[in-house]
């Protein structure tokens, strides 16, 4: 049930002290000037999908200090905050002062402003890195072949490997017939071992069209001698010819053979000189690190298993196909330099030289540690086994990794207890309240209790002021801390009576306790701002919905140019600099 449902009361608005504001016009010149930049939405995800800024990097208010962090660890980097209305960006310019940021601003009027100023707003998820993979499609005149050829081909038992780029969990969840599993990053790490005759003709087929394109020409850019082309359309375009997919993990990349890694470093070589992919050395990335007025990001784009056994200091981990198809998931700072990390330069080569045509600043670096060969086998099998099976919803959400540690958050005086001490106020009376995101909250909460949203406290503000003592819940109660802050402003003098379960959802299953489950309805859709229900069933089998999906990734070209962004084939740097 949802607060509205439970209190019945509706929403207040508090007044806060408004920060430093820019025009749309200022915001525009700001985009231009070659200096660092973070443009911040800080809509929830729902509200984001539906229409933002093609550049700005969607850091929800829900978990704003949590993740700011991550996306824009730079301090005293250029933020601007934008949201979609309720002076969300107002509160959220506070708290991110609060937690040291010295140069935050406002988007005066929201995203409505910049759309009456005659700029576009996109709606969906992924936007730069969707509109990425039309113009390369666009550009290099991507081959591809339709869904009801390959099914022909198939059928006769044609030299034919079918490869999917996509992660190992939304393989598993279904893909085309006879497909093996290899995310779009691995496919020239691993190509001698997947298709060992030059014969053989390659078919490189994802859900929709981004990451088929984009794999089938890194296999193109890289000089395999096959044949490639990308399935048009993906799944979307073979489930609308009337073709079904297969489910499970029935074919998947293995740990490559040293023949096999000594083509793909040949492959990449050739890659790095013809579209100027500078290796750097550790010395140069140290002296970055070390400039505090640029932000070097340090990405690591080997498998998860490769990762864990070993990487460099500061490094996220960044599974390379999937950096390509939801950059704005780990750059967070436009201007920023990215240096892209893998074992021998033949993955980070491969991302990297797209980056660049995305017009990222983006170099190479060869992790050198004494660990980093994965512990356990560097299979897909094991990928799938490490994360576990999925829907074919959640396997293909990119979340962005929370800050670990201390954030900077005073929530020293936040009061907090036990599991069992939230159980035992629970049964005298106390309303339990859930921060999780919505999703997860259907999944698994306490019997009983409400969910809500930070960005929307009002109708829990009012409960406050009914004198109810609150126990608040998110998976490890950090979300939680953050809500409780916001409501002892909201309510001041009644922090007495928000608790905040230690170690949250987690600690409380842990413990013993019950959790309860919903059903997808038991939450009206406005009220889940943290959801996108646009095109949101294409994946369960919507027809309409994957024709209209795939529209408008075939739309978003024409959309950048009306808004005057383009990507381009970068030139060859003469040097790395300092």
């Amino acid at each position: 049930m949802t607060i509205e449902e439970y209190s019945g009361m509706s929403a207040s608005p508090v007044e806060r002290e408004k920060p430093r504001s820019v025009s749309a016009a200022q915001l525009k010149a700001m985009l231009g000037d070659g200096n660092e930049l973070a443009l911040v939405d800080v809509s929830e995800e729902g509200q984001f999908g539906m229409g933002h800024m093609l550049l700005a990097v969607n850091i929800p208010y829900s978990l704003l200090e949590l993740q700011a962090p991550v996306l824009v660890p730079r301090k005293t980097c250029r933020v601007v905050a934008v949201d979609h209305g309720g002076d969300i960006a107002a509160r959220a310019a506070r708290r991110l002062r609060a937690i040291g940021y010295t140069d935050v601003a406002v988007f005066e009027g929201g995203i409505a402003a910049w759309e009456a100023a005659g700029h576009q707003l996109f709606q969906g998820t992924f936007v730069a890195s969707k509109a990425f993979g039309e113009w390369v499609e666009h550009h290099f005149h991507t081959p591809s072949i339709g869904p009801r050829e390959l099914a022909s081909l198939l059928e006769k038992e044609a030299d034919i490997q079918v490869l999917d780029p996509r992660t190992v969990n939304e393989h598993a969840a279904n893909h085309v017939p006879r497909a093996a599993s290899c995310p779009s990053a691995e496919l020239i790490y691993r190509f001698d071992d997947l298709v060992p005759s030059r014969d053989t003709l390659v078919v490189v087929a994802c859900g929709g069209r981004t990451r088929g394109i984009i794999g089938a020409q890194s296999l193109i850019n890289a000089g395999v001698p096959n044949r490639v082309v990308a399935l048009a359309d993906g799944n979307h375009g073979w489930k609308l010819a009337g073709l079904p997919l297969e489910a499970g993990l029935l074919q998947g990349y293995e740990s490559p053979t040293p023949q096999t890694r000594q083509r793909a470093e040949q492959r990449a070589a050739r890659i790095r000189q013809q579209y100027g992919v500078t290796q750097l050395e550790p010395s140069t990335v140290r002296q970055w690190l070390a400039d505090p007025a640029r932000t070097t990001l340090l990405l690591d784009v080997r498998t998860a298993e490769e990762y864990n056994a070993g990487h460099y200091e500061g490094a996220r981990h960044a599974p390379g196909g999937q950096l390509l198809q939801a950059t704005d998931r780990w750059l967070g700072t436009l201007g920023a330099r990215v240096v892209v990390i893998d074992s021998d330069g033949t993955r980070s080569a491969v991302v990297c030289h797209w980056l660049r045509c995305m017009n990222w600043d983006a170099y190479t670096l060869i992790y050198q540690g004494d660990a980093g060969r994965a512990q356990q086998p560097d299979t897909a099998a094991q990928a799938l086994l490490n994360s576990g099976a999925k829907s074919a919803d959640e396997a293909a959400r990119v979340t962005v990794a929370t800050q670990a540690g201390d954030t900077g958050v005073a929530v020293s005086d936040v009061a907090h207890i036990s599991p069992r001490e939230a159980a035992a106020a629970i049964a005298q009376g106390a309303i339990a309240i859930s921060l999780d995101r919505s999703a997860d909250y259907l999944q698994a909460h306490p019997p009983g209790s409400i969910w809500a949203s930070r960005a929307a406290l009002a109708p829990v503000a009012d409960l406050l002021r009914q004198d109810r003592t609150l126990v608040l819940f998110s998976h490890d109660g950090r979300a939680a801390e953050l809500a409780a802050l916001d409501l002892r402003e909201l309510v001041p003098g009644h922090q007495e009576r928000v608790k905040v379960v230690r170690g949250g959802i987690d600690a409380w299953r842990l413990d013993g306790h019950a959790v309860a489950s919903q059903e997808e309805d038991a939450l009206p859709q406005a009220a889940r701002i943290d959801t996108l229900y646009w095109m949101h069933d294409r994946r369960r089998g919507n027809k309409e919905a994957m024709q209209r999906y795939l529209a408008w990734e075939k739309g978003l070209l024409a959309q950048l140019e009306v808004d005057g962004y383009t990507f381009s084939m970068p030139r060859p740097p003469e040097k790395a600099h300092a």
